[in-house]
């Protein structure tokens, strides 16, 4: 039996035991996408809401919920031109699930596209689709592509730095980049500043490269 195939059998079998571990936790980190979602659109809400900022959003929005799922997408249309940062965010999340639901991942991705391209909401926001949208993406497009989704997210001090980076790594295992992962996964292990489930993903998936 020769070296080359014994590489290739031990290749296969890192690759199958590092998709089974993006199964076991990619729900669990678009789980904290989401979560995050709803932490931050949360805090723009109540903001607006005191400062008294177009509180009819919220009318809107719970009209749009109450609406059959036939007609909610385009509901929910107006919220996220209305200048309420929170609304928009959530709005836009919404229409994302609808899509999801309806088997539509690249309608899904148009929406947070778009939305993150919008001039009215902060860079956090925009962080946040960024995040949602490349998960979606992860089995569907190049490396390259979602390199570049995330290159502000990776390249600077961002508050969404170490999930970036957590995808980015997966990015590159997926693509055979495996040298690349390593090193990006290392300092996740390593950032003492990293959150620690985060570190503790990164540690699992050393261990099946190692």
């Amino acid at each position: 039996m020769s070296d080359a195939f014994i590489r290739e059998v031990d290749e296969d079998l890192r690759q199958k035991q590092i998709n089974n571990l993006w199964k076991k936790y990619g729900k669990l980190v678009i789980g904290i996408a989401v979560g995050i979602v709803f932490i931050v659109a949360g805090r723009g809400i109540y903001t607006s809401v005191v400062e008294g900022k177009n509180t009819a959003q919220a009318e809107l929005y719970n009209s749009a919920l109450s609406a059959s799922e036939a007609e909610m997408s385009a509901a929910l249309d107006p919220i996220l031109t209305g200048g309420v940062e929170g609304y928009e965010l959530l709005a836009a999340f919404k229409k994302v699930e609808l899509a999801l639901g309806a088997d539509d991942q690249a309608g899904a991705v148009a929406i947070l596209d778009n939305f993150s391209k919008s001039s009215s909401v902060s860079q956090v926001y925009k962080d946040i689709a960024n995040v949602q949208a490349a998960l979606l993406e992860l089995d569907s497009v190049s490396v390259d592509q979602i390199r570049a989704r995330l290159a502000l997210m990776l390249n600077s001090d961002n508050k969404y730095q170490y999930m970036a980076a957590e995808i980015m790594a997966l990015a590159e295992l997926k693509a055979g980049e495996t040298d690349a992962a390593t090193r990006r996964l290392e300092t996740l292990a390593a950032d003492e500043m990293a959150p620690g489930s985060i570190k503790t993903r990164a540690e699992q998936y050393l261990s099946v490269i190692n």
